[in-house]
Parts: C-alpha cells; structure tokens; sequence
C-alpha cells in the first residue's frame, strides 16, 4: 500500500529550529510576522498514551546510486516491544513519515499472532502523520507485545528537510562522495523509522544499519558490536543497545572517508572529533573544548557521562551539511562543520567564540535533555535553557581568556528582553503543531530561558543552584520531564540551605510561576529624591510599541543597584525581591548617579527620573570607568528602547548617548550597533536624511576606531579581536573613508601579491574587496572559494560576493545559490547576504527573485522546516523601496497566489510600509536629536579652548 505523506503547511517564520540555532546575529532588520495558529482541536496532532514502547530493533539498508530502480532510498523493518498500560486497547497509533507500509504484525507475549482487523489492518493519516494499526482483539492491560512493521522510504536531499538524508563532501583527490546521516528533532525520527515521535516515550533502540561494503564509515549513538559482511557486496555494521531514551535522539552516519579527526583516549569513553579525512589536523581546538567541558560536566553535576550507560560513545561528527549549528543527539553530537573544524590562524574570531559555546551548549544537552528530556516541546526552555545557560556560564569557567560572562547579555540577555517587549509567548506554554513546536525552538526558550536560569542563580546563590541542578537530575535520571519537577528540584535545594529566608514575604514559588508562565518582560521606574535619599519604584509590563495596552501584569524581580558613592556592580544577589507594583529604599542623601540591575543580570528594563538620567549621563560623559562596562551596555540597550516606545525623547536620549564618542567597549558597542542599525533601516527610504545619520554615527564612532585601528595585534584579546571585526565592519558599511580605503588596499595586497588576510579583518576585506571591486575581483573570490577547504572562510566569501555592486555580478551570485556550490543550510543566509551586503542591491535581488522563484523553490527546499524561502521573501520587503514594493505586490498578486509565501510576502510589504512610515513620521526628532547633540558637542569644545586661553593669558 503506497502512502505518500502530503507536506505540513509551516506557517512559523523562522531561520532555524530545532537545536543550537544559528542566526545573522541581529544583522538582518528581519519583518515581524504573526504566526499563531488557530488552537482548536489542535491536540489531535498528539498521539494518545494508551500503549507506549520499551524496545526497538531496527534494521535500516540504505542505498546509494548502486540501486537505478530507487537510488538514495532505504528499505527498515523493525521489531518494537511495546506495552498496553490501558484497558481495552483496540488500536495502536504511533506516527509513521515514509513512502510505503509493506508488512505489519503483532505478537503477544508468548510468539502468538494477535489478529488484526481483517478489512482494515492498519490507517493512515498524513496530516498527522498517524499510522493506526486496528485490532482484531483487544489488548491486555499491563502486557507486553511485539510490533513488526516493515516499510521502504526515500533519503532527504540535503539536511533542512532533516530525517535520513544525504550530503556530499570532496576528498582529497578532488572527488565527489555521498554520505547518509539523520536530524531527527523534534519530530523526524518518523521519517527513519515507525515509532512514538514525543519526548515523553522513552525507549532503548538497537540499530543495524546495511550498507555498501565500500560504505564502510559509519557512526551511531554507541559502539559497535559486530560487523557482517552480507551478499551482494555489502556489510552490515550492528550497534549496542541506547539507554532508555527519546526517539528524536537516536542517529547514525553512513560515509565512504569519515575518520577520526582527533582524539583524546584518557576518557572512558574517548573522546573523539570526526570528520571528512581530508579535514584531520583541524579538530584539535574542537577536542579542547570537548575535553574540557566534559571534565567541567562531570564535576559540577557529580554525575559522571561515563557512568550514564556503557555503551554510549561521546563522538562529535564535523558534518558539511546540517540544518543548525549543533544537535544533541546522545553519544553522538553533530555540528556544522563550520564550528568544529578550526584553523586558529584562517578562522574569524566569532567564529572560534561561538564554537566554545556551540560545544559546551551540547554536551550541557547530556545532562539536560538526554538524561532528563523534556515531557513534551511545550518545555522545550528545560533543555534549552539550561544548555544555553551552561553553554556561556560553564565555559567562562575553563576558558576565562574569552570572558564568555561578559558576551551572556549581549548574546542572550538583550535579545530575549527585545524579542519580549512585544506579542511574545511564555516560556512555558501549548504547543501540538508542527509549525507550533518548531517555533517554540526559539529566542524565548534559548534567550530568556538562559536568562531566567542566570536570575535564579543570583538569587538562591551558587552553591545552591548547583545542588538543585544535582538534585533535578538524579531524581529524574532516565525520565522525561516537566516545569513542575524542576520547581521541585529548585524548592528542595533552597529549602535545606535556606537561601532565601533573607526575603520577608517572598514567595518562590510565585516567582517560578510567573516568571514561566507569563509572556513578557517589566520595565522598572525609578524616581530619586537625591536630597532625602528616597527612591521609590514602579513597574509594569514594557511594550515597544507605544499604542500597547497595559497588562497589570506584575512580576518578582530581583533588585540590585549601585551609587557613586558605594558602586556594588559585582554584588548580584538580590538586596530585595520586588513581588508587588511598588516598593520603597533608601540611600544615602546627596546627588549621584544610581544604577539598578548590576551587570544587568535581571530580565528588565529601568527608567529613570529626569534629574537621574541627568546625572548618569554625566558620570558616563565626564567618569564613565566609574560605571561596569555591562551596565554601560545596560543604559545605551535601554536607552534606544526607550526612545522607541516614545517613553524618552530622542534628543534626551541621545544627549545621554553623548559618551559614545569616548567609548570603545566591545559590549556597549554591540548594543549601540544594534540600536543604530534599527533606526537607520527606517530611514533606508530617506537616502539624505539616512546620510546625515550615519555621518553622526560615524562620527560618533570616531574613537572606536582609533583605538581598534585596522590591524589585528599580538596583544589583541579575543574579545579585542571581535570588537575590531564588528566595529570595522559596520563603518565600512556606512563609508567611512578611511576604513573602506585600509580594507580595499589589504584586498588587493591579498589579491595580487597573496599577503595574508588576518582572520580578525577578514570579514571586511572581502566584503569591500568585491563591494568596491570589479568584475575581476569578484572572480578571484569566487575561485577561492572554490577551492576552499574551510567552511567558515567559504561563509565569509559568501558573504562577500553577496556585496557586489554590480547588478551581473551580484545575479551570477544568486544564481550560485541555486547550485550545489551553496550547501542547502547557507542557501537563505547567502541570499540575505545580498540584501545586507550593498543598500542599493535591492532592485536587482527582487528581479532575481521574479525570474527564478520556481528554482528557488526546489533549491532552497521551500518546505523544510525553517521555512527559508519564506524568510527571504520577507526580509526582502524590508530592503524594497516604494516603487519596488508596488512592484512586488503586483507580481505576488498576478503570479503567486496561493502558494505557501504568498501571504508571508504580502504581510512583509505591508510591515515594510509600516517601517517606512515609522522613519518619516520620526526623521524631524531624530535628526534634530543628533543636530542638538552636535552642537553640544561643538559647543563644549569651544568651552574647553576658552578655558585653555584663560588658563595661558593667567
């Protein structure tokens, strides 16, 4: 019976999904989408609990080019031991995703058939990817039974549509090979084989995979038991059997040249990096990172990975192709190569920064989220959240030289409050459908649950946050989750050390609630009597949009905070809970700058009275080493914010901004980058009112740049290292002079004389290179990355290529990401690329996207779960000016309705507009804000000449 599955209308717009995701880090001013679904009956999508399964055997033949009649398919039968635990069973429903059923059959207990309806043996319901198998008889409650299935599917091409798919690599001798892998999370195991696709149903599986005998590199989520060699010149490679465990988690790699890349063998099990063969040299900073945060795991948790089954393997697969940054898979993580394969002297630093994460990020995953799994994707935040948290905080600790503490807020943080000052989600709440448990794999569950994570552990202190992790884990060892064991967990271990008697009145457990279950983040007001020392505070739920309406929503926050006279930025631990609308402290009488939220540790936003502000802005301008660098950071984030919701006027907030001028911190950088980005789109359509902006941004900007200057030192910290890339980066996209001429000279140097390109400068030498190039320049990186061996410099040339000016150049460009030369997981970001890369390209992507969306459609696989063709139709509007958006909106409606992206891409121009609105209803206040500021600005250097002269004529 041939049962082709009807692909899920995906309606979520989102870059990645479903692991360690990867973004465009706040480049792309992406279109703000609404994307709930109509909730109504939606828990049909879950399978009932009626019968569940302990054991799965599978046995998967895969097959490559040598089968003509179905090349690249595999054929799986499997014996799954499943038990009734209800009474009366008469069907057995799990979730099936494959081209055909061959065979079904149900043994009880004692070998014995059980009888199957005879007119209807088994059902299938695509939508929900539902295979019902109907009884004859009813099952036995509390019986063991085992279920047969045998069944033939089709290999994915390329990873986005996840499941059992094949990538391709070049060896050494220049040829192309084929390999077989899987992504399964969260709900593609179905694809592989027949079972119980939800976290909750755990089991132990044991795969045999077949293959072709020259196939004989293959990996799975344990060791190997035995090999056989079968007819037909194939062998087939046995594994030993998973401990009990999800669905989702379970993998395998099938290659021709797959090797062990680099190992370290003082662990039980080693620990080991694997890759293409032509790719060994190039794991060693991954094994020091595998190494060193495994032994951190082992320590912090006292639950060591050794002990957790014998047969598990702590392998690392380096994989050309993957959806995502990294999967968790037990015994065997997969990442994109572009993070695990590093070259020290090639690599960008941000790069190199991010895989220390990325690592520590999915080993944290052993603990949280294969130990203990989620009970269901509505608390995906569990695992994620504390992998992400762990994935920074866990990392500083055994590489303190990338103060990884400091990058929390801006990699996470400052994200999560943005995403959340708008229509957002809980971290905890409903989800059932496809498009809804994919959506949920995103800034709220990763950000604010990394975030929230942080706040608990300033509160209840380490010692004890520890202890709760230890007792969360061992308590649950095994079994899939809930928010409720893990309040359990938190409760036990505050209770015993008693880390929060300090708090009168404070309630954690209405702290843990709403902080879980309600959307949103507050904003806290504050307003000083400087004289009385009285402050009194405020807070409510902070919206950006300034027409919001009011929630009455209150939250526990964590109060902190820091005078001139006693600054306590290092002191986190809260001095008091703040559990109602209002509270009341004191200071000491007299003016000075306070600051609340020390490091801007706490979910929230702060605004000041007038007179504070005033002298914050002082201290920042005059003193601003007396003020953390985070909380510098803090204020430049909140002040953009501020200014966005019309609760602080532009030429207020920009007067506070004024230190800018003197500032060269990375983190307080990156939050004026994000803040001046977002407003200077919205003037995108304003071409001299966006040219005044960004001379003032510039100008602005002018210390940053003396101090990072253009070349990368020896002395150079990697966070040096990545200040001097973003910071360079973006002058070189506003035109400073000075920057694009150093980048355009490095580039030809590079060019015509092969001078080395530092890694650190790398980024903004190709992209000016090719932007101020010709057609020959565009050329000489093109060939480069053809012959490239180095995923992350390969990105970098994309990037690059993507800022051709020219309208020919920049089409042949498109079109490479119609080919394989652009591997199907940097299709998307290689598209925006073009977008980002040169503010006049616009015009020419749009035509490109007219003249081949059918391709685009095939070649960026429209119905993968990240939605990328959606994406970049949506993030196209936002680059369009009028015309072009007339345009746009004619062909979509002449040409494409409906297609999947036809009301993605209406509701995208349409938010464009709204933008560009936006930008001319705020120019006036805008640029008269920085004219004020110029001025000022003027003004007191004029005051410090006079001074000079006084001071000489004395």
């Amino acid at each position: 019976m041939s049962i082709s599955y009807i692909a899920l209308v995906l309606a979520l717009i989102v870059l990645v999904n479903g692991d360690s995701p990867v973004s465009l880090q706040r480049e792309l001013d992406t279109i703000a989408l609404t994307s709930e679904l109509n909730r109504n009956d939606e828990q049909v999508y879950r399978l009932p609990e009626s019968v569940i399964p302990l054991e799965y055997e599978i046995f998967i033949d895969l097959y490559f080019a040598e089968r003509t009649d179905r090349p690249f398919s595999f054929d799986g039968r499997e014996n799954i031991v499943i038990q009734a635990v209800e009474d009366n069973v008469s069907n057995i429903v799990l979730h099936a995703n494959v081209d055909r059923i061959n065979a079904i059959s149900v043994l009880n207990s004692n070998g014995a058939p059980v009888a199957l309806n005879l007119f209807e043996p088994f059902t299938i319901q695509p939508q929900y990817h539902f295979l019902t198998i109907n009884l004859g008889e009813t099952l036995v409650k509390g019986s063991t039974y085992t279920l047969f299935i045998d069944y033939s599917n089709t290999m994915n091409v390329g990873p986005m549509k996840r499941g059992i798919w094949r990538g391709y690599y070049t060896d050494d001798a220049g040829i192309e090979r084929i390999y077989a892998t899987t992504h399964f999370q969260p709900y593609n195991a179905r694809q592989a084989f027949p079972c119980w696709d939800e976290p909750l149903f755990k089991a132990t599986f044991k795969v045999h995979l077949s293959s072709p005998a020259n196939y004989n590199s293959v990996f799975s989520n344990t060791k190997i038991g035995n090999i056989e060699s079968l007819s037909n010149n194939r062998i087939r490679t046995n594994f030993m059997e998973t401990p009990k465990m999800s669905s989702y988690l379970v993998t395998f790699l099938v290659s021709e040249t797959f090797t062990v890349i680099a190992e370290d063998t003082s662990f039980t099990p080693p620990i080991r990096i694997i890759g293409r063969s032509n790719t060994v040299g190039l794991g060693d900073h991954a094994l020091n990172l595998a190494v060193k945060m495994t032994t951190f795991f082992d320590d912090y948790f006292e639950v060591s990975y050794g002990t957790m089954h014998p047969n598990l393997l702590n392998d690392h697969i380096s994989s050309p192709d993957w959806a995502s940054a990294g999967t968790e898979n037990w015994g065997m993580v997969s990442y994109r190569e572009l993070y695990l394969t590093l070259n020290s002297s090639e690599s960008i630093m941000s790069n190199q920064h991010y895989a220390g994460t990325l690592v520590s990020h999915e080993l944290a995953h052993k603990w949280f989220g294969n130990l203990i799994t989620c009970f269901w994707w509505s608390n995906t935040w569990i695992n994620e959240g504390f992998a992400s948290y762990f994935g920074y905080i866990a990392t500083n600790q055994m590489f303190p030289e990338y103060e990884y503490e400091d990058h929390f807020n801006s990699r996470y943080l400052q994200n999560s409050i943005s995403f959340d000052s708008s229509s957002t989600v809980a971290l905890n709440h409903e989800v059932n459908t496809p498009a809804q448990v994919t959506g949920h794999f995103g800034t709220v569950s990763y950000s604010k649950g990394a975030a929230f994570l942080r706040m608990i552990h300033d509160m209840i202190t380490p010692a004890t946050f520890r202890k709760a992790c230890r007792i969360f884990l061992t308590s649950n060892s095994y079994e899939p989750t809930d928010q409720y064991d893990l309040y359990k967990a938190f409760e036990e271990a505050i209770q015993e050390d008693g880390t929060l008697n300090e708090y009168q009145g404070f309630s954690f457990e209405d702290f843990y609630r709403i902080w879980v279950n309600e959307p949103g983040t507050p904003i806290l007001l504050v307003e000083i009597n400087h004289e009385t020392g009285a402050i009194s505070l405020k807070q409510e739920r902070f919206f950006l949009s300034p027409t919001a309406s009011p929630t009455g929503q209150i939250y526990p926050i964590p109060i902190t905070y820091s005078t001139k006279s006693n600054p306590q930025f290092g002191s986190l631990k809260p001095i008091q809970m703040m559990s109602g609308e209002t509270l009341s402290l004191t200071k000491v009488a007299g003016e000075e700058w306070v600051i609340f939220n020390n490091l801007q540790h706490g979910h929230y936003r702060v605004d000041y009275d007038a007179k504070s502000w005033s002298l914050i802005a002082e201290a920042l301008l005059n003193e601003p080493e007396s003020i953390h660098y985070l909380n510098r950071a803090q204020v430049v984030d909140d002040v953009f914010a501020l200014m966005r919701s019309t609760r602080m006027t532009y030429s207020f907030g920009f007067n506070i901004l004024r230190f800018l001028r003197n500032e060269h911190n990375m983190h307080v950088w990156d939050a004026a980058i994000s803040g001046f980005t977002w407003l200077r789109n919205r003037l995108r359509h304003l071409p001299e009112s966006q040219a005044e902006f960004d001379a003032f941004i510039l100008d602005t900007m002018s210390h940053l740049l003396e101090h990072v200057g253009f070349n990368v030192l020896s002395t150079d910290t990697p966070t040096d290292i990545m200040n001097r890339q973003a910071a360079l980066h973006f002058a070189c996209l506003l035109g400073h002079e000075q920057c694009v001429t150093e980048s355009r000279n490095q580039f030809l140097r590079f060019k015509d004389h092969n001078v080395w390109v530092h890694g650190g400068i790398r980024r903004n030498v190709y992209v000016v290179g090719v932007r101020e190039g010709d057609e020959q320049d565009f050329n000489f990186i093109l060939s480069r990355l053809r012959s490239s061996n180095l995923a992350h410099d390969q990105l970098e040339m994309l990037r690059a290529m993507g800022a051709a000016k020219n309208p020919a150049l920049l089409t042949r460009y498109l079109e490479l990401t119609l080919t394989n030369e652009v591997r199907s997981h940097d299709k998307a970001n290689s598209f925006n690329y073009a977008l980002l890369g040169n503010k006049e390209n616009a015009p020419t992507v749009l035509q490109f996207v007219k003249n081949n969306i059918d391709a685009m459609r095939v070649a960026y696989v429209e119905d993968a779960p990240p939605n990328p063709v959606h994406t970049c139709l949506s993030n196209l509007a936002s680059y369009l000016e009028e015309p072009e958006l007339v345009e746009y909106e004619e062909w979509l409606r002449s040409t494409q309705v409906g297609t999947l992206q036809y009301n993605t891409a209406l509701s995208a121009i349409t938010s464009a507009r709204n933008n560009m609105a936006w930008g001319t209803d705020n120019v006036d206040n805008i640029l008269g804000a920085i004219r004020d500021d110029a001025t000022r600005v003027v003004t007191s250097v004029f005051m410090l000449g006079a001074m000079a002269l006084l001071a000489v004529i004395a």
